[in-house]
C-alpha cells in the first residue's frame, strides 16, 4: 500500500486514545486520521471473526459511530484516511478515539479491542490571517 511505514504501527487502548493540539491558532483546519487493522488481521483469504468497532470525536463531536476499520478497507492491512474539518478555538484541537463496548473482545487474543489509529495529519491551510 503506498505510505506503508505510515501502517507499520499504531496505537491501541483498550478504551479510550485522547490527542491534543495545543497552543494552536484559532480558525478553520483540515484534520486527516490514518488508519489500517493491523492486528485482527486476515489468513490466507479467510477472514478473522474478530470486529474491532469505536467511536472518533473531533472538537467533542461524534464524527465516526461505530467505526470498523477492517470493514470500511475492505479487509486487513489495507489504509484508510478519513478527512474531517475542524474549528480550533480557545487555542486547543481535541481528537478523541473511545471503545462504546462493541466487537469483539477476545479475538484474535484477549485485549485486542478498543480504538486504533495508525498516524493524524494537521493542516492549518484553511487559516485566514488578517
Amino acid at each position: 500500500m503506498p505510505d506503508s511505514e505510515l501502517y507499520a504501527n499504531a496505537r491501541v487502548s483498550p478504551l479510550s486514545l485522547s490527542y491534543y493540539g495545543l497552543c494552536l491558532i484559532n480558525g478553520n483546519y483540515s484534520v486527516k486520521l490514518h488508519f489500517a487493522e493491523i492486528i485482527i488481521i486476515d489468513y490466507n483469504g479467510h477472514s478473522s471473526p474478530g470486529r474491532r468497532l469505536f467511536d472518533v470525536y473531533i472538537q467533542g463531536e461524534l464524527v465516526l459511530k461505530d467505526f470498523n476499520v477492517k470493514a470500511e478497507a475492505n479487509g486487513s492491512g489495507k489504509a484508510v484516511v478519513k478527512k474531517f474539518d475542524a474549528i480550533v478555538t480557545q487555542n486547543k484541537l481535541e481528537i478523541r478515539f473511545h471503545w462504546a463496548g462493541k466487537g469483539t473482545t477476545n479475538i484474535p487474543t484477549s485485549g485486542t479491542y478498543g480504538p486504533l489509529v495508525s498516524a493524524i495529519s494537521v493542516d492549518a491551510s484553511k487559516l485566514v490571517f488578517e
